[in-house]
């Protein structure tokens, strides 16, 4: 399972990485996640605990928590044995059906109706039908959590730290990191205008491409304009943007989403 939204910087690594996955997945009923080395107390991700009392190539999981607030972010990154979950797993396909009728018994019967009329002409039909019924949830809270809790030796779940430039470019402050990782600009302004003025400011954001921008004693916010709407917010609260698209879904303004 890849996510579409992600920036691999090193190919060749990531290519070794993902045939160590496959052989520890393939040698039984286990399931391997990609884990990044935190460099942030980041409440955007899941983290994932593991057990380093061994220096391996995987580590044993211990437990996995879905982005957590941000007093617990820095404490998993103060205690240096927790990784983000990248989103990036690996497994059987024996391995995940069996994982889902373990821990999604009312939608795992609903997956094999679909998967039974695969390659046949009601198929289409037997998935719009279906396929609302199964609960509407991440495979992060449906499987990794509820497996992991038999705790580290029981769950079979590995991490493989993803040592290969990695980055999911799923918020702005991700964005603004990437950037700033090729090494441009020094000063860690990203701007996107017409033209610009910067004074003391560094680290900031600011997409306003029709006008121009003036940034003066300013750091760490982020500024983006479109026709019909202005978001400010600052890097570390730039994980808090989608909960601005469930208040505008609620209030039906769908057309600012």
């Amino acid at each position: 399972m890849f996510p579409s939204d992600h920036v691999i910087r090193d190919e060749k690594r990531y290519r070794q990485v993902l045939q160590k996955g496959i052989e520890i997945a393939a040698a039984g009923e286990n399931i391997v996640v990609l884990g990044i080395r935190p460099t942030r107390a980041e409440t955007g991700y899941g983290y994932i605990e593991v057990d380093l009392a061994m220096e391996r190539e995987a580590y044993r999981v211990r437990r996995f928590t879905e982005k957590p607030d941000a007093e617990h972010a820095a404490s998993f990154l103060e205690a240096g044995n927790y990784f983000w979950n990248s989103g990036m797993f690996l497994w059987s396909a024996r391995t995940l059906t069996n994982a889902l009728c373990e821990h999604l018994p009312k939608t795992a019967p609903v997956l094999e109706q679909i998967a039974q009329a695969f390659g046949t002409p009601k198929f289409a039909a037997t998935f719009r039908r279906l396929y609302p019924k199964c609960e509407n949830i991440s495979i992060d809270y449906a499987v990794l959590e509820p497996r992991s809790s038999k705790g580290e030796q029981s769950s079979n779940i590995f991490c493989l730290p993803a040592d290969f430039g990695w980055n999911d470019l799923g918020s702005w402050a991700a964005l603004h990191e990437h950037h700033v990782a090729k090494g441009q600009p020094p000063d860690g302004n990203l701007i996107s205008s017409e033209g610009f003025f910067s004074l003391n400011a560094a680290g900031n954001y600011i997409h306003a491409p029709r006008k121009f921008v003036a940034a003066v004693g300013v750091n760490d916010l982020v500024v983006v304009e479109t026709a019909d709407a202005l978001l400010i917010t600052t890097r570390q609260h730039a994980q808090d943007v989608g909960k601005i698209v469930k208040y505008l879904d609620e209030k039906k303004l769908h057309k600012l989403v």
